[in-house]
């Protein structure tokens, strides 16, 4: 079992003297599952614990490997998950992969009043590949990029103009199936949330000016343009941090843990010999750049509106290097998210936290949105 746990975490449940059970955020990746689990107490989020279990070897497969479980392999990796991290609650909201859900915006004139909901439901027909009565359904109008965020949707729209509206579709034999898993585990499950609002909502605060967020997934890179703090537009990229792990396995003729292992030692390292290393993740970098920039300057085209920073967030954001990779590239502010900046935690575990802090985006923007709502 390939279980990565910091081990000073034993002595949060001192430092924390309570016996508050929280609430946990479930990110169920396709290389590992990450769980964390936070209280709260008046306005403060406190961390109790958080653990990271890579699943390749439940399908014997490496660590690092993209795998499918089958659900009876789900459930046993995820209740090792909990034993391991010493979970405590049972209260738990839980990720969605983007890649099973349809998330989109559209434009619409303006209409007000109870037919607002119909005229949406009916257009978005146009646009969701499903039937809606097959999906679990939801939308939100999106306030004009030059206003600011008001908590009432209908004070951000005007008559006789057009509304921008967010529509989110989630199959649903997918909710089904995760509803059907949880509650085998004995979880209390609060809400579901697509994994890469998640990993926003903790990497964010709420800025106005647009910013790219990447969450470099193992088998796929997810991108998300944030302006004036709401989602504006998604992207799914096809390609992820595995896919650097095989170019190297391939290009060397190595063992895929091998290669996963030197990835992690080297990065994207600028010495003279590790040149020959790096040149071979680099059409991979340039591939999700490319698509990354495509997806930037469709919005600016869009909405005249310039993306003004990007944050990267999950577990292929560790890879040393990749934030001045990305810089080089785009030639925007970069930074990795820092998820565990919103909450409390002894001091000695910060340094920990910083670094891991990425790969943990969506499991700890899952918790906080578990006892926002």
């Amino acid at each position: 079992m390939a279980f990565s746990l910091n081990n000073s975490l034993a002595s949060i449940s001192g430092w924390l003297g309570g016996k508050d059970q929280g609430v946990l955020g479930l990110d169920l990746g396709s290389s590992s599952f990450k769980v964390v689990q936070i209280k709260k107490d008046k306005e403060r989020a406190i961390l109790q614990t958080y653990g990271e279990l890579s699943i390749g070897p439940y399908a014997d497969k490496k660590v690092g490997q993209s795998v499918m479980l089958s659900e009876e392999k789900m459930i046993e990796a995820v209740a090792d998950l909990l034993k391991e991290s010493n979970v405590k609650t049972k209260r738990a909201t839980v990720a969605i992969p983007l890649k099973a859900s349809f998330v989109t915006t559209i434009s619409l004139p303006m209409v007000e009043g109870k037919n607002m909901e119909e005229v949406i439901k009916l257009e978005a027909r146009r646009y969701i590949p499903v039937p809606i009565s097959e999906t679990v359904f939801d939308w939100k109008i999106l306030p004009d990029n030059n206003e600011e965020v008001n908590e009432s949707d209908d004070e951000n729209v005007k008559k006789d103009q057009m509304m921008s509206v967010l529509l989110v579709a989630i199959h649903k034999d997918t909710v089904d199936q995760y509803k059907r898993m949880i509650a085998k585990l004995g979880i209390e499950l609060e809400s579901f949330e697509i994994e890469i609002f998640s990993a926003v909502h903790s990497s964010l605060s709420r800025e106005i000016a647009p910013i790219l967020v990447v969450d470099f997934g193992a088998s796929t890179t997810k991108i998300a343009v944030v302006d004036h703090g709401m989602v504006r537009m998604v992207h799914t990229i096809n390609k992820g941090s595995q896919d650097l792990t095989l170019a190297i396995s391939h290009s060397l003729n190595i063992e895929f843990d091998r290669a996963e292992d030197m990835k992690k030692e080297v990065g994207l390292s600028s010495k003279p010999e590790h040149k020959e290393f790096v040149d071979v993740m680099k059409p991979i970098l340039q591939y999700i750049f490319s698509e990354a920039n495509r997806a930037i300057l469709d919005y600016q085209k869009k909405y005249k509106r310039v993306v003004s920073r990007i944050v990267l967030s999950g577990g292929g954001a560790l890879l040393e290097g990749l934030t001045d990779e990305v810089v080089n590239n785009f030639g925007i502010e970069t930074s990795n998210a820092n998820p565990f900046a919103r909450t409390e935690f002894p001091v000695f575990l910060e340094p920990a936290l910083i670094k891991t802090g990425p790969s943990f985006g969506v499991s700890v923007g899952l918790a906080l949105r578990g006892f926002e709502e």
